[in-house]
């Protein structure tokens, strides 16, 4: 499923935080492509860098991504989830719970894969956000890019539905972890650490 947009946009609120990491990544993205296999290993996050101190890693990885349809696809989730998402947190908020949802998605990845491969991309992160909007907004309606036997066709499914799917298709991927080379541990573990932290991070209570 390819999601378009939110058919219950928060009106009155511009997205900073989710725009500067659209054009962060798309600039990071245009600078990095002739030579992502050199800023993957330097810059990409995997079990070896952080056994050996590349902590920094688990924040640079994020910005990486290895063609432009892991881009594309990372970006369009992250801006047809992202905007409400932004809305209701507040965009400093929603800037440390995306960083915060990526950092423990590859954390996770570290602890329950038995992958060595360099893991590079946003899409922990994204399912974060994912994980946040499920429970923040599970009845707004999706427009959505539906594939069917032989063909494609548009729907509006509810947020909860849609992302449902989009989980259980990431669980059940799960053992091809190694042979599709997608870090389906990491969106897993992205999008539980959206669930939990969401609600706190929507409080307009100090955090600490």
């Amino acid at each position: 499923m390819i999601p378009l947009y939110d058919k219950n946009k928060v009106k009155g609120h511009f997205p900073i935080a989710t725009t500067l990491l659209v054009l962060a990544n798309i600039f990071i993205f245009f600078y990095t492509i002739q030579d992502i296999v050199v800023y993957g290993d330097i810059f990409g996050f995997s079990k070896d860098n952080l056994l050996n101190g590349r902590f920094y890693t688990l924040l640079t990885a994020m910005f990486l991504h290895a063609n432009f349809w892991h881009l594309f696809g990372n970006l369009l989730f992250l801006w047809v989830f992202g905007e409400n998402l932004e809305a209701r947190l507040g965009s400093w908020r929603f800037l440390l719970f995306y960083l915060m949802c990526g950092i423990g998605a590859f954390l996770i990845y570290a602890l329950f894969s038995n992958s060595q491969l360099v893991v590079i991309g946003a899409s922990g992160a994204i399912s974060g956000i994912l994980g946040g909007y499920l429970v923040l907004f599970p009845k707004n309606e999706i427009r959505s890019i539906i594939p069917l036997v032989f063909f494609w066709t548009l729907a509006s499914l509810p947020a909860a539905v849609f992302i449902i799917i989009w989980f259980l298709y990431q669980f059940f991927s799960l053992q091809f972890e190694n042979v599709d080379m997608v870090a389906y541990s990491a969106h897993l573990g992205g999008f539980i650490l959206g669930l939990l932290l969401v609600k706190r991070f929507s409080s307009r209570k100090k955090f600490f």
